[in-house]
C-alpha cells in the first residue's frame, strides 16, 4: 500500500480567498498526476464542497474532520484522525497539531501576525504569534509561498535552519485568461460597464482600502470623470468604517460593492472586463489577485511592498502604499497613458504564464519525498525545540463554574516569575458562569478559550494545550495555588531527568498539612472502602493505608499523583495521546494517563521542593455515597477492566524485581 500524505484542506469551501485558492490549486494539480507513489488525504470540513476536479481521479481523497471550534479541531479532531489514518507525513496550514504521530510540514503563507499585527484582530495576532512559531520549530520543513515570505519567516525565527524553509510560489488557474465575451456576462450579472477600476480581496485593513478610496477620489476630482470603483470580497473590515469613508469622500454613486463572488469563471469575467486592477495592499505573502489579473490581460497597480514586486515581476505599476498621492498618480497614469497599459498588459501575460499550479505541485511533491526519505532519528531531531532555547510552559486552567477560585490560581502562576516562558490558558467550560467575562476584564494576558457548552475534562485539556506552544504542560485545578518557585523547580527537575514524563509537587491543605497526593495504583477493594462508609467502619484498613505513600523528604518515583497540579513533558503527552475521554465526566482520568505513561517507558516523580496549596481536596475526600462516588467507582472499574495487570500490584512496564513499594 502506498504511503499516505495527510493534507490540511480545511479552508476549502469556507470563502477563505487566498488560502482556499492555494489549497484548491495544489490539490487539483496533484489529482491530475498519474505518477504519484502515495495517496493524498485532504482533510476538509465538508466533503460536498470539494471540487470534482480534485476528487475525480482518486489520487486525492477528501476526508471530513468534524469541528465546532478551531481549538477543538487542532487539539482533538485532527490528532484522532491522524491516529486513525496513520499517515507517513502530515502537511498543515500555519499550524501543526500538538499531538503529531508522524513528521509534519507546515505552510506559512505570510508573517503578518509578526510584522503587521496592528492590521489584524488582536486575538488573532496573539494566537498566531504563539502557535505558528511553535509549529515551525517542530516541522520537518516550512513551506512559504514566496521568497519574501521565506525571508520574513527566517527573520522572525532565526533559529530555523534556512535549508528547511522552502519557497514554492503559488500558481494561477488556467481559467484566468482573456475572454472577449466576459463583458457581456459582467453586464448581465452586475450591471457594470467594462473599463471600471477593480479591487478583489478580503475587505480588511491590511488591504489599504481607505487610502485607495481617497486616491480614487483625488483622481476623480482632477479628471472630472472616472470609471466606477468596484470592490469584490467579504467584508472583514468594519462595514461602517468603509461606508463612512465612501460617504465622506462623496463616492456613494461611484463605488460598487459586489460582495463575495463564488467561482473562478465569475472572477475571471470581472478581471477581464476591468480597465485597471488596483491592489495597494500593505502586507502580502504572495498576492494572488495581481497574478490572476495579469493572466486575464488586465493592467495592474500594486504596492511596492512585501511580496508584490516579486510576484509582479516588473509587469505592474508599483506605488508606495502609504502615500495617497503615489496611489493617485499610479491610477491616473494607467487611466491616461495607453502605452503604459499596453506594456503592463503584455508583460503581465508573460509573467502570469510563469506561475502554474503544476509547477507548484511538482515542487511540493519533491519536498514531501525529501522528508519521507529522511531517517526517523533526523525527523525527530527536526521536530524538537532548538537546543539552548529556554524551556516554556503552558499552564491550563479549566473553569466549570469555579470562577471564584480563578484569581488565586492565576496569582499563584503569575508569582512564578517565568515571564514569556509561561503562557496561562483558561478554558471557560460553562457558558454564562462569568469565567470568560472575568478573564477578558481582569486578565487580558491570559489566553481565553470559550467552549460553546460544557465539555469533558479530556477535551478541555487537549484544547487548552493546543491554544499555545510549550515544552511542558501544566495541569492546574482552579483551586490549586502554586507557591513561590513551584514551576521553575518542576521544570528544572524535568530538565535534569530526561525520562521523567510527569512530575508532581507536594500538595498541602490550607492549614499547611500534607495532602496525600502521591499514591499507588488502585485495586477494587481498597477503592470501595475509601469511597464509601466502610472507611468509617474499618479503620485503619490496610487497603486504605497501602494506597497512600506518605509525605516525602526527597524526590521519589511514584505510581501516580492527584491531578490538581501536574507538569507533563510535551513529548510524553504526545506519545500517549493525552487524556482518554472514556473516563468522563470526572475522576481516574489522571490515573489512567499516568498508567499509560508508565507503559510507554516514562517515569512519574514527586518533587517535594515544589509546593501547591490545594484548597478543596479536604472537602472532596470527606464526601461519600454521592454522585461523585458513583463516578469514581465506575471509572475505577473501567480502569481495572482496561488495565487488568494493575491487580498484580505494581506499575506497568516494570519487572517484579523493580517493584518500588
Amino acid at each position: 500500500m502506498p504511503p499516505i500524505i495527510a493534507f490540511d484542506a480545511d479552508v476549502i469551501g469556507r470563502q477563505r480567498t487566498g488560502d482556499e485558492t492555494v489549497a484548491t490549486g495544489l490539490l487539483t494539480a496533484l489529482a491530475a498526476r498519474s505518477d504519484l507513489d502515495f495517496q493524498v488525504l485532504a482533510y476538509v470540513r465538508d466533503v460536498a464542497k470539494v471540487p470534482e476536479a480534485i476528487t475525480a481521479s482518486g489520487v486525492v481523497c477528501p476526508v471530513a474532520v468534524a469541528v465546532d471550534s478551531n481549538y477543538r479541531r487542532v487539539a482533538v479532531s485532527l490528532p484522532a484522525r491522524l491516529r486513525a489514518d496513520r499517515p507517513a507525513l502530515y502537511h498543515g496550514n500555519y499550524v501543526l497539531p500538538p499531538s503529531l504521530p508522524c513528521p509534519g510540514i507546515v505552510t506559512v503563507h505570510d508573517s503578518s501576525y509578526r510584522f503587521a499585527s496592528e492590521l489584524m484582530p488582536k486575538a488573532d495576532a496573539l494566537a498566531f504569534g504563539r502557535i505558528v512559531p511553535w509549529s515551525m520549530r517542530r516541522a520537518a520543513r516550512v513551506v512559504t509561498v514566496s521568497e519574501h515570505a521565506r525571508l520574513d519567516v527566517l527573520k522572525s525565527q532565526p533559529a530555523l535552519d534556512p535549508a528547511k524553509v522552502i519557497a514554492i510560489p503559488n500558481g494561477v488557474s488556467t481559467v484566468y485568461a482573456p475572454d472577449p465575451t466576459a463583458a457581456d456576462r459582467v453586464r448581465a450579472a452586475h450591471g457594470l460597464e467594462p473599463g471600471y477600476v477593480l479591487f478583489i480581496g478580503a475587505l480588511q485593513p491590511r488591504k489599504n482600502l481607505l487610502r485607495l478610496l481617497e486616491a480614487y477620489a483625488r483622481v476623480r476630482e482632477t479628471r472630472g470623470t472616472m470609471p466606477p470603483l468596484v470592490l469584490v470580497g467579504n467584508a472583514k473590515q468594519d462595514h461602517d468604517e468603509l461606508a463612512d469613508c465612501i460617504t465622506k469622500l462623496g463616492l456613494t454613486d461611484a463605488v460598487h460593492r459586489v460582495g463575495y463572488v463564488e467561482g473562478e469563471a465569475a472572477l475571471r469575467d470581472l478581471y477581464v472586463a476591468a480597465g485597471i486592477f488596483a491592489f495597494p495592499s500593505l502586507y502580502e505573502g504572495f498576492g494572488l489577485p495581481i497574478a490572476e489579473a495579469m493572466a486575464c490581460g488586465t493592467p495592474v497597480l500594486a504596492a511596492d511592498a512585501t511580496a508584490l514586486p516579486e510576484v509582479a515581476g516588473g509587469a505592474a505599476v508599483l506605488v508606495d502604499p502609504l502615500s495617497v498621492s503615489a496611489i493617485a498618480t499610479g491610477l491616473a497614469t494607467l487611466l491616461d497613458d495607453e502605452s503604459v497599459r499596453e506594456r503592463c498588459r503584455a508583460a503581465g501575460l508573460v509573467r502570469a504564464a510563469e506561475l502554474t499550479w503544476t509547477a507548484a505541485a511538482d515542487r511540493l511533491v519533491s519536498v514531501w519525498q525529501d522528508v519521507l526519505a529522511e531517517s526517523p532519528q533526523r525527523q525527530r531531531a527536526v521536530r524538537s525545540v532548538a537546543a539552548g532555547a529556554p524551556a516554556s510552559v503552558v499552564a491550563a486552567l479549566t473553569s466549570t463554574g469555579q470562577v471564584d477560585d480563578l484569581p488565586d490560581a492565576i496569582a499563584g502562576l503569575r508569582q512564578q516569575k517565568m515571564g514569556d516562558a509561561l503562557t496561562i490558558v483558561v478554558v471557560a467550560n460553562r457558558p454564562g458562569d462569568g469565567t470568560a467575562e472575568l478573564i477578558r476584564a481582569d486578565y487580558p494576558d491570559c489566553v481565553l478559550v470559550e467552549q460553546p457548552d460544557t465539555r469533558s475534562y479530556a477535551e478541555n485539556q487537549a484544547v487548552a494545550f493546543a491554544a499555545a506552544p510549550g515544552d511542558y504542560l501544566a495541569i492546574v485545578n482552579p483551586d490549586a495555588i502554586a507557591q513561590l518557585e513551584c514551576l521553575p523547580r518542576l521544570v528544572r527537575f524535568m530538565e535534569e531527568h530526561p525520562r521523567c514524563g510527569l512530575v508532581a509537587p507536594t500538595l498541602r491543605n490550607l492549614d499547611g498539612s500534607y495532602q496525600e497526593a502521591a499514591r499507588n495504583f488502585p485495586e477494587p477493594i481498597g477503592s470501595i472502602i475509601r469511597r464509601t462508609p466502610l472507611r468509617k467502619l474499618l479503620p485503619p484498613s490496610r487497603f486504605a493505608a497501602d494506597h497512600y505513600l506518605g509525605e516525602p523528604d526527597s524526590a521519589r518515583q511514584i505510581d501516580w499523583s492527584l491531578g490538581a497540579f501536574l507538569l507533563i513533558r510535551r513529548e510524553a503527552w504526545d506519545d500517549v495521546g493525552g487524556f482518554d475521554e472514556a473516563f468522563a465526566p470526572l475522576y481516574v482520568e489522571e490515573i489512567e494517563l499516568q498508567w499509560r505513561l508508565w507503559q510507554r517507558g516514562w517515569e512519574i516523580w514527586q518533587e517535594p521542593a515544589a509546593e501547591v496549596v490545594h484548597v478543596h481536596q479536604a472537602a472532596s475526600d470527606s464526601a461519600f455515597f454521592d454522585k461523585r462516588t458513583v463516578w469514581h467507582l465506575r471509572n475505577v472499574g473501567r480502569f481495572i477492566r482496561r488495565h487488568p495487570t494493575v491487580l498484580a500490584g505494581q506499575p506497568p512496564g516494570l519487572a517484579p524485581s523493580n517493584t518500588r513499594h
